[in-house]
């Protein structure tokens, strides 16, 4: 059932809005803090996870944390993170953040980065239907 069957059409068209407007400048901020090229987020938005890019890393670092989906200790909040994620992939989705949740790195950056690739790996459609850029 889409948020249109369950409330008010307008209620759900000014929440639609208000979460982009958030996660839009949840991205700028995390572009801005890190210094992340856009060269190096659209390798991403393709796949294309480049080991040696700590300003990729670091991007992922705070796009996940302001998202809810690394609480402040590093590790991954997985009922938050399937809130962020479209209820389609939310079921394969918590499978694979169980298994990519534990992912050892003692860069806070490097596990973040870890962690997406882990997960793009295993469910690559998820660079469809998350807009991490």
């Amino acid at each position: 059932m889409s948020c249109f069957h369950r409330v008010h059409p307008i209620l759900c068209i000014l929440t639609l809005i208000t979460v982009i407007s958030v996660n839009a400048d949840i991205k700028k901020d995390c572009r801005k803090q890190s210094q992340v090229s856009w060269a190096s987020l659209k390798q991403l938005r393709t796949g294309n996870f480049d080991e040696d890019d700590q300003n990729l890393k670091c991007y992922l670092r705070c796009f996940m944390a302001r998202n809810g989906i690394l609480n402040n200790k590093n590790e991954i909040d997985v009922e938050r993170a399937l809130r962020n994620l479209p209820q389609s992939v939310q079921e394969t989705s918590k499978k694979l953040l169980l298994r990519c949740k534990d992912v050892e790195s003692d860069d806070s950056c490097n596990k973040a980065f870890q962690i997406a690739k882990c997960f793009v790996k295993m469910q690559p459609e998820i660079l469809r239907d998350v807009p991490f850029v």
